[in-house]
């Protein structure tokens, strides 16, 4: 992995590569997940809030993916009593009714005319992942690891909509995130990074590159199940999750940021 295949803040950048070095640790072992930006838990309760605490110091940030609603208040209490800043995000999760939407929304949907749709590989040029990262960091969201967008790390899609002048105006990613051994989410993949340049936005083209995230991950990976986190409150990306009928869980995903690392205390939107 070289220096360009990461982007954000100074912070942004070492946090990234403190988690693909973790990764590189732990990646064999079920517990654990990783889909491009930091290590984290697949399943955890309050009893696991020491393990995230010591993910969060030595990484910056770390998430457990699938918590029981009863369980978010103690860790929540937890994690700030050790002065870590917590954010719980709606968990959103799809199958097949998704995949069916995808395809009709691939089916009515275009790209308005004057895009292209590529998608990331390992042959793609430097200066459209740093086009790609522009757009997105400038909506809030962090990409993840160069070696996952580009397919070379875990089983990935990420796709952009380029203008003429080659410009990235919007992205969307899906990425293994579990162990396949894991018995709950092993299966699923995560779903997002959706991000669109201010000028773009209202053509639907997160939808538009989302659905074909999905298919892509289904065709060519045989991954059937995804799912992805929303901030509550964040409507537009409520609403995008209703329209490929993902369905907003019980269970939630809380994840933390070591302040000493993340001044922010946000890793991403």
């Amino acid at each position: 992995m070289t220096q360009d295949d990461i982007y954000g803040s100074d912070e942004q950048r070492a946090l990234l590569r403190r988690g693909r070095a973790l990764f590189d640790i732990l990646g064999q072992d079920p517990r654990y997940t990783y889909y491009g930006r930091t290590v984290g838990l697949a399943t955890g309760t309050v009893r696991d809030l020491d393990h995230l605490t010591a993910l969060a110091r030595v990484q910056g940030n770390a998430a457990i993916a699938l918590v029981p609603e009863a369980e978010v208040a103690a860790l929540h209490d937890g994690l700030t009593a050790r002065n870590l800043v917590p954010i719980a995000y709606s968990r959103w999760d799809g199958g097949a009714a998704s995949l069916a939407a995808a395809k009709a929304i691939v089916r009515d949907l275009p790209l308005p005319a004057g895009l292209t749709m590529t998608r990331i590989d390992a042959d793609t040029p430097s200066t459209v992942l740093a086009s790609l990262a522009d757009m997105a960091l400038g909506s809030g969201v962090l990409p993840l690891a160069g070696e996952v967008l580009r397919g070379l790390l875990n089983p990935a899609v990420c796709l952009v909509a380029q203008d003429g002048e080659g410009k990235v105006v919007s992205c969307g990613a899906s990425a293994g995130f579990a162990h396949p051994d894991h018995p709950v989410p092993g299966r699923q993949a995560y779903w997002g990074m959706l991000a669109t340049d201010t000028a773009w936005r209202g053509r639907k083209l997160a939808l538009i590159l989302g659905a074909h995230a999905m298919l892509s991950m289904s065709r060519n990976h045989g991954i059937e199940a995804f799912f992805t986190g929303v901030e509550p409150g964040n409507t537009p990306s409520e609403g995008v999750c209703t329209r490929l009928m993902f369905a907003r869980s019980v269970a939630v995903i809380l994840g933390c940021a070591d302040p000493r690392s993340l001044r922010s205390g946000r890793m991403t939107k």
